[in-house]
């Protein structure tokens, strides 16, 4: 429990220098919006073993599993907002399994000053806890922004500053015309490209007066990276219903308190963070609060790296007279080799109450098409 009390301080120290350290960044990127914007994310992390030896009993035959995957949709204009966050877990080994999955939804109606009315629902499966449906709505204030156009157009500037198409920056006026041009919905791929390719000529910029071949693979190339860039944040309270279906029945009255903080602190990386609590209205000592912070980052040569953490406790919402508290911690490399070969790092830690020590796992997976 100590070490990961210890994570978990890790976690939230690293977080508080980068969101320091990005200050600058957050005001070029966050400053960003758009008339509308539509959010579509979905990522998987996942390893499988088995293992049988030369026994035929199965004394030695070892079975392990993790399947993570994690989905964000959003859809925003200026005076409504839909959202919809799901999040599944998968562990397992000879000792026994645990599925989790949490799924959100959201509807918000912009007043002013971001300002919002909301209606959500929420439905929660666990393997050890049983099931649960939520129906609240209520009030909040905040709002989030997709700045992964000005994050594509960022990128598209440097990638052709380091192959030497354009003699210099094109500035801050021509970045943010090119993040509209990206961002706009409706127009296809091609005609994008060539509005990205004409107001880059347009800057008198350009070597040679054109982008070039190289050029062009380079933009259609970041276009066609789709990751989430968001920036924001709100906080919520609201009232509805809880019904619980397994392991027993029951219906009851609840409040919800939620926060949530999203940043991009460069045009390549993400941080998302967010603290949820649910209470029964009629006994609030019964009560179930989840933290949790995730980072990824697109790192040089193909790399990608993800992490995530999240702390979870549950006193009397779950099973009467227990409290339950949960941490998990994860963090992945992934990258493409030689175009067909693909090397995955994946580890994990894992610590619940009345554990004796923590649950760690780590594990190398390449993969490799050759024909």
């Amino acid at each position: 429990m100590r070490a990961a009390g210890g994570l978990a301080l890790l976690v939230i120290m690293c977080c508080l220098s980068t969101n320091a350290l990005a200050q600058n960044l957050e005001q070029n990127l966050c400053l960003f919006s758009q008339p509308e914007s539509r959010v579509s994310d979905l990522s998987f992390q996942g390893s499988f073993s088995w293992y049988d030896g030369p026994y035929a009993d199965d004394r030695n035959r070892a079975v392990s599993a993790s399947v993570m995957a994690d989905y964000q949709g959003l859809r925003s204009t200026s005076a409504l907002e839909q959202g919809i966050n799901a999040k599944m877990e998968l562990r397992g080994a000879d000792v026994g399994w645990s599925l989790s999955v949490a799924g959100s939804g959201d509807w918000k109606s912009f007043f002013r000053n971001d300002l919002f009315g909301i209606g959500a629902f929420g439905i929660d499966i666990n393997l050890d806890s049983g099931l649960e449906i939520a129906l609240t709505g209520g009030v909040g204030k905040g709002r989030f922004h997709d700045v992964a156009p000005l994050a594509q157009a960022i990128r598209i500037q440097n990638a052709l500053l380091d192959h030497s198409i354009l003699l210099a920056p094109i500035g801050d006026d021509a970045l943010d015309e090119i993040a509209r041009i990206l961002g706009e919905i409706g127009p296809r791929s091609d005609e994008k490209l060539v509005a990205i390719t004409q107001r880059l000529i347009d800057t008198g910029l350009i070597g040679g007066e054109e982008v070039g071949v190289l050029g062009l693979l380079s933009i259609e190339e970041i276009m066609e990276s789709e990751e989430t860039r968001l920036c924001g944040a709100d906080i919520q309270a609201r009232i509805g219903a809880s019904l619980s279906l397994l392991p027993v029945f029951r219906i009851s009255a609840t409040g919800n308190v939620l926060a949530q903080y999203a940043i991009a602190p460069d045009p390549v990386s993400q941080l998302d963070s967010s603290l949820e609590a649910k209470f029964r209205l009629a006994d609030p000592e019964q009560f179930h609060a989840r933290a949790t912070v995730s980072y990824n980052r697109r790192l040089p040569d193909g790399w990608t790296a993800r992490a995530s953490y999240r702390l979870e406790l549950d006193r009397m919402w779950s099973t009467a007279s227990e409290t339950l508290i949960s941490q998990a911690a994860s963090a992945s490399l992934t990258t493409q080799i030689l175009g067909s070969m693909g090397l995955s790092l994946v580890g994990s830690v894992q610590h619940e109450l009345g554990d004796e020590e923590v649950t760690i796992s780590l594990a190398a997976y390449v993969e490799a098409d050759l024909l």
